[in-house]
């Protein structure tokens, strides 16, 4: 990659969350004990970027604000809900002069992973693109924005699903809503997003069409594994997160060498930490910062929080 160019990543936490019929923001929901917005921020900081944004408004921005009250993140306010591309438009003012690639991911996906990002901004720079769009194909694509493309990696446009034709919505590639592009070009342009759409709004996906027109350069980074671009809009999706996150979290440990008599029927939190050769059974719940020494035995139907398990006082 090149080193003239900073590398920084904004996350959109601005949303009213109505579909999670929630009194908090769907950004402070949890999945594996963790926010929902603790693993977008993981991400950010594992490309090591220059600088990381959040995006937040609305009756929630407070919430958020004080939940994520870290030293590396920058909070920017969007005042009236006008949209993702009016959201974005919030940082033009950081970039004013710099020459800089800029990470854009949602808030509510937490199922990125961190060397995915970092193939993505690979991808970006050796194209020498102007924008890059992560793309994947869903089963089921509906809700999504789906991607037309023009020829090879390159994009035409993106068709929200609210605007498609019947033949766009047979289209099973979609948006994720996970972007890199080259701040110059970005921030020029993106005045010339309109909101001529049913929802009214400012869409940052049809600043790509205008990119392509205007500069070109606009590629597509299309990844296999689709669960990694699932958002979190409703309960059901929550649900559905939870499950993948809950797999990835016991594989990693049985890799480590632990092993799950049932893998389907336990309960294993982001930041619990097993030793080697430990053996776990059935309905097992490890909560918060439990920590299990080597060669421990747990279960059936025991649940822990924040409790350390075979070791002795020197640890």
């Amino acid at each position: 990659m090149s080193g003239e160019k900073t590398l920084n990543a904004a996350i959109l936490a601005a949303g009213k969350s109505k579909r999670m019929n929630s009194r908090k923001s769907k950004v402070l929901h949890k999945i594996a004990g963790k926010p929902i917005l603790f693993y977008p921020l993981t991400v950010a900081r594992g490309i090591e970027p220059h600088k990381i944004f959040v995006i937040i408004g609305g009756p929630h921005a407070g919430d958020i604000r004080s939940s994520f009250d870290e030293e590396d993140i920058t909070f920017v306010e969007q005042p009236e809900p006008r949209g993702t591309g009016d959201a974005v438009m919030r940082l033009a003012p950081f970039f004013e002069g710099v020459k800089a690639d800029l990470l854009v991911m949602p808030g509510d996906a937490p199922l990125l992973r961190v060397e995915t990002a970092k193939k993505l901004a690979r991808f970006h720079r050796e194209k020498g693109a102007s924008a890059t769009v992560l793309t994947t194909e869903l089963p089921d694509p509906t809700g999504y924005g789906r991607i037309i493309r023009s020829s090879g990696d390159r994009i035409l446009m993106i068709v929200e699903e609210a605007d498609a034709f019947p033949e766009e919505k047979d289209i099973k590639e979609v948006n994720s809503g996970i972007y890199i592009f080259d701040t110059e070009v970005l921030f020029r342009w993106l005045p010339e997003v309109r909101p001529d759409n049913k929802q009214g709004e400012y869409y940052l996906t049809d600043v790509i069409a205008i990119l392509q027109r205007r500069v070109g350069g606009v590629y597509a980074y299309k990844i296999q594994d689709w669960t990694e671009v699932l958002g979190v809009n409703d309960r059901r999706q929550l649900s559905m997160a939870q499950e993948v996150m809950e797999k990835r979290i016991v594989n990693k440990w049985m890799e480590r060498g632990v092993t799950f008599l049932n893998p389907d029927q336990v309960y294993i939190e982001y930041d619990v930490e097993l030793g080697k050769d430990c053996v776990i059974y059935p309905f097992v719940s490890l909560l918060g910062k439990t920590r299990v020494k080597d060669g421990v035995e747990i279960g059936p139907n025991v649940v822990l929080r924040d409790e350390e398990v075979g070791f002795d006082e020197n640890g």
